[in-house]
């Protein structure tokens, strides 16, 4: 029986993983699809268009949104400079999240000053992120999709999600140079982990053009 090292494994198999998608629910429902929604180191590449055919997933299982985002060049998940130690900061008496859509940033504010920003990518022209004055409605620190899986039909990993809007999480994932995700919001490693440890249940998050 023919065994490959395990080394010679790793290059093959981490593209794979980096297919995947997020949302708690389908909006609109798309069981079929599995999507590039989130990876889960910081120096993530974005996959390639043969991770797709290595999964072994028939063409008409992969949404158009993936297969868009498959196609995109690499894009450094580098936070430079990195987010202040969340311990580090006092307490703040009142905490906010803005998403700028349009200029695919968010801002972070304690106490109406702006504590940090960084890149963000949100929903997909077909699949859009809700606009609109929300809440923080539940925290997940390793939240797994309940519709979305992976290439191994594995539950989609989200890590450090905060819930806004019904199956819409502000999360870690793959940030490209453009909205890639299904609705969800994605902030790079550092930033989602920094805003995840900051913010509450019940503080506000606005969604805007």
């Amino acid at each position: 029986m023919l065994r490959l090292p395990l080394m010679r494994l790793v290059p093959l198999l981490f593209p794979l993983l980096l297919l995947t998608a997020c949302a708690s629910q389908p909006y609109p429902p798309l069981p079929e699809d599995i999507a590039a929604e989130t990876a889960r180191t910081p120096s993530a590449r974005a996959p390639a268009d043969t991770a797709v055919d290595q999964a072994g997933a028939p063409a008409g299982n992969v949404s158009a949104a993936a297969r868009r985002e498959a196609r995109l060049p690499p894009v450094s998940q580098e936070v430079n400079p990195l987010p202040p130690d969340p311990a580090s900061l006092p307490a703040a008496d009142s905490r906010a999240l803005k998403i700028l859509l349009g200029e695919r940033r968010f801002e972070y504010y304690e106490d109406e000053q702006l504590t940090w920003s960084g890149k963000i990518s949100a929903g997909v022209e077909e699949h859009p992120t809700p606009r609109g004055e929300f809440q923080v409605t539940a925290k997940d620190i390793d939240k797994r999709s309940g519709s979305y899986t992976n290439s191994f039909d594995w539950p989609t990993p989200m890590p450090y999600a905060l819930q806004f809007k019904g199956p819409y999480w502000v999360h870690e994932g793959y940030v490209p140079n453009e909205n890639a995700s299904h609705g969800c919001v994605r902030l790079r490693h550092d930033d989602a982990k920094f805003v995840y440890a900051r913010m509450k249940v019940g503080d506000p998050v606005t969604v805007v053009e």
